[in-house]
């Protein structure tokens, strides 16, 4: 574990339409050091050769398809940082996300996580009938308790476990819900450091109902973890094989 260091890892799945500008808004980051780690569930078209044409600057590794928790779990394991982070391959991050986060760390010793507001835009290739009616709701920043806003210390995962694979869609509310549950110090910055983007591709809005009843599930099991008390565990599954205990 590199102190200082904050690994941030990009999962992605055939992204290669938008995963350059993603990587580039790590690289153009005010903070360093990064080491940036482009974890690539199984993809079948460009994305291997648009990672790997960073060279040094941009670990590369591949995984059989498996989904985006597991590809944020094997990226977990190949970090090096003492911190670490999360991009989605569509999403960008505020050249001064790093900076202002760790600053709240380097400020609060007893800090595990810090979050940001998000807020949504259009992709700029939309156009026609792919544009929804303006809707202000849509764009208006809100509380990003999503791994795309997340700096971590590393040793929080080691408390709240690795994210929970057998979870499609709603995976990183359940890791946020269990570091509650496990006493995680977090803090939310009032400022909008993380911009997703909106597409047609967009798996909110491709499977929708599918999301809903699982993000029912990840509430209620909380809720019933709750109730139990202190002896209910928080971490309702074991660690996946490879992961990296420190």
């Amino acid at each position: 574990m590199t102190p200082g260091l904050v690994s941030c890892i990009i999962p992605v799945f055939n992204g290669e339409r938008y995963l350059d500008e993603a990587i580039g808004s790590v690289l153009a980051q005010t903070y360093a050091p990064t080491e940036p780690i482009v974890v690539d569930d199984g993809s079948t078209d460009g994305t291997r050769d648009l990672a790997q044409a960073y060279d040094a600057r941009v670990r590369y590794l591949h995984q059989p398809n498996a989904g985006h928790a597991a590809a944020r779990n094997h990226g977990l394991a190949a970090a090096t940082g003492e911190f670490v982070a999360f991009l989605d391959a569509d999403d960008l991050w505020h050249p001064e996300k790093l900076e202002r986060q760790m600053s709240r760390f380097r400020a609060r010793p007893d800090l595990d996580v810090c979050v940001t507001y998000v807020s949504n835009f259009w992709s700029p290739d939309l156009s026609g009938a792919d544009l929804p009616p303006d809707d202000p709701d849509v764009t208006r920043p809100v509380p990003g308790y999503r791994s795309v806003t997340l700096l971590a210390r590393m040793r929080a995962f080691d408390t709240v476990g690795p994210f929970d694979a057998a979870l499609r869609h709603g995976n990183d509310t359940d890791w946020f819900l269990r570091a509650a549950e496990c006493g995680v110090v977090m803090e939310l910055l009032p400022d909008v450091l993380v911009h997703r983007r909106l597409h047609t591709e967009n798996r909110s809005r491709r499977l929708a109902a599918a999301s809903q009843r699982e993000y029912l599930h990840i509430i209620k099991a909380s809720l019933d973890r709750r109730r139990r008390g202190s002896d209910a565990a928080p971490r309702p599954y074991a660690f996946p094989a490879g992961w990296r205990r420190r």
